[in-house]
């Protein structure tokens, strides 16, 4: 009975044209190999995917013999578990950006930085959210399959020393950014934040500012990257803007939609951030940061949101 809706089900989606024997045949063993729950859903995504009108809005041949040797293959993707779904999906992105890719390769690295994070007490969850996340922005940044993979296996020997780096821990208590909200993120982030408390809990004030405002134009970049709309924020170079033109930005960007708060307070960090690194003269007291503790809190918790990091 399921076969049947199937098939009627397709016959529909696709009319005027009709399943011929061979299509009937295709479709069949697809529908033996898939629950019919999937298959709807499949049915669905591959009309969004593959379905092509001509100029007078009629549905093209061409997209419809796609979308039928196309279903096996997206019922295959959607039975995977998600974090072999992102797997599919990264190396599908991947060819179409590199012009070397090598399958065999790719799927050792992948595995390798997989079992890394498991080893290391990373939950399956936290995977996927890493792998949609930080491996798909390195995609994005790297020219070449060689910078993609030398940067994969720079991350993966990282990882395997996470637990050498945690002998020689920053100590610190929270102050500025209380620990929960960061401990699960990637190395670099929990870096940036373990050394704004410690730097401030031990009185280097200028210090805090300092790493008070990279961390805030890291995330602020990472944001802009997550949400598909870093070129707002680059030059014709393809360098970032400077962290006020930046900020003048996002005051105003309607995708990256900041609270007003946010808005109103990040100039007070990079402003703080920029006197301690620049100005001869001036040094950053406890008074110039701790009245702000919760306004910079917020800022950060809100931008790692937006980043895609939580």
């Amino acid at each position: 009975m399921g076969r049947k809706k199937i098939e009627s089900m397709v016959n529909e989606k696709i009319a005027p044209y009709s399943l011929n024997e061979r299509g009937k045949a295709q479709l069949a063993q697809v529908i033996r190999k898939y629950p019919y729950e999937l298959l709807i859903e499949c049915i669905d995504i591959g009309i969004k995917q593959y379905f092509h009108y001509d100029k007078d809005g009629a549905l093209t041949q061409e997209s419809v013999n796609e979308f039928l040797n196309k279903l096996g293959g997206i019922a295959y993707n959607r039975s995977q578990n998600p974090i072999d779904q992102e797997i599919s999906h990264i190396k599908n992105k991947c060819k179409k950006i590199y012009a070397y890719w090598n399958d065999y390769k790719v799927d050792d690295i992948l595995y390798r930085y997989i079992l890394a994070l498991r080893k290391s007490g990373w939950t399956d969850n936290q995977i996927l959210k890493d792998l949609q996340t930080e491996v798909n922005r390195l995609i994005n940044s790297s020219r070449n399959w060689s910078q993609w993979s030398d940067a994969m296996e720079k991350w993966i020997d990282d990882i395997n020393h996470w637990e050498d780096e945690d002998k020689t821990s920053i100590e610190q208590d929270g102050t500025i950014l209380p620990t929960p909200i960061f401990e699960n993120l990637s190395p670099n982030i929990r870096s940036l934040c373990k050394q704004i408390n410690a730097s401030y809990e031990n009185n280097l004030f200028d210090c805090t500012a300092v790493m008070m405002r990279r961390l805030l134009e890291g995330l602020l970049v990472l944001s802009y990257q997550n949400l598909g709309i870093e070129e707002e924020i680059t030059g014709n170079s393809g360098r970032h803007s400077t962290l006020d033109k930046i900020i003048r930005n996002a005051e105003q960007n309607t995708t990256l939609a900041l609270s007003a708060n946010t808005c109103q307070d990040m100039v007070l960090f990079k402003d703080l951030g920029n006197y301690s690194a620049h100005k001869i003269w001036f040094n950053t007291t406890q008074q110039d940061i701790k009245p702000h503790i919760l306004k910079y809190r917020v800022i950060i918790e809100e931008l790692m949101y937006k980043a895609g990091l939580k």
